[in-house]
């Protein structure tokens, strides 16, 4: 059976297309309409606002998430357990208690994130346009994966809010609630694959490529794939 098809087949001449979608509008659009708002985009993909928007957003949660002492006490965790001299844990301590400690924190914050986000979109380009023949510009998997990652703020503000409550980046929320604490790296990685919120912003990634490219679930699912895999191995070593 064929896949079924997220959009109709792209409108004959003469049919009337999806209304065009602002940059403004896609912002809460991605969350309660993302198959009209993606077709409303595909003339003119957005990505700019909502990737301002995220690198504002990881500056704020790495400068919350560094304030909670969760990496600090994380790193000292780790560093007592593989018996590191006394002289060097107390240098780690005095960086994360140093003035330099914010802005670079922040800067990387930052830096890394637009890092993440072109790396995904050259993934998903790859897969997309070279692997299966779709013919999307580079801006068409931006402004998807752009706009994945604005749902998937959502996962990242529960994940601070619960460090600075509990003072530790160890966060399950997939299937690693159930797992022993130490979980270790293959429990991340299940705990990363199940986390719902985390799926949901990955769903959307899925849906905007699809629509853009007029094609149905499967090539969006195989497109996005080796970057979902990525985060996955990634997480390990969280």
């Amino acid at each position: 059976m064929d896949d079924q098809k997220i959009v109709t087949a792209a409108p004959e001449s003469g049919a009337a297309e999806a209304p065009r979608v602002s940059q403004a509008q896609a912002l809460l659009g991605v969350f309660t309409r993302p198959n009209a708002t993606f077709d409303g985009m595909r003339a003119k993909p957005h990505f700019l606002l909502a990737t301002a928007i995220l690198i504002a957003a990881q500056v704020i949660l790495a400068i919350v998430i560094l304030q909670s002492g969760a990496v600090q006490n994380d790193a000292v965790e780790k560093m007592e357990a593989e018996g590191k001299p006394e002289a060097q844990i107390q240098a780690v301590v005095d960086y994360f208690d140093s003035p330099v400690a914010m802005p670079v924190t922040a800067i990387t914050g930052g830096v890394a994130f637009a890092f993440i986000l072109l790396l995904m979109s050259g993934l998903m380009f790859f897969m997309g346009n070279l692997m299966q023949g779709a013919k999307l510009t580079f801006s068409h998997y931006l402004s998807a994966a752009a706009h994945g990652y604005l749902v998937g703020l959502i996962d990242q503000g529960v994940r601070a809010a619960l460090a600075y409550q509990k003072g530790t980046m160890n966060i399950p929320l997939g299937l690693g609630i159930v797992l022993p604490e130490d979980m270790g790296p293959l429990g991340r990685m299940l705990d990363t694959m199940t986390d719902p919120l985390l799926l949901w912003a990955t769903a959307i990634i899925v849906i905007g490529v699809s629509v853009y490219a007029r094609k149905g679930i499967r090539f969006g699912v195989i497109t996005v794939l080796p970057g979902f895999l990525l985060g996955v191995a990634l997480s390990a070593f969280r």
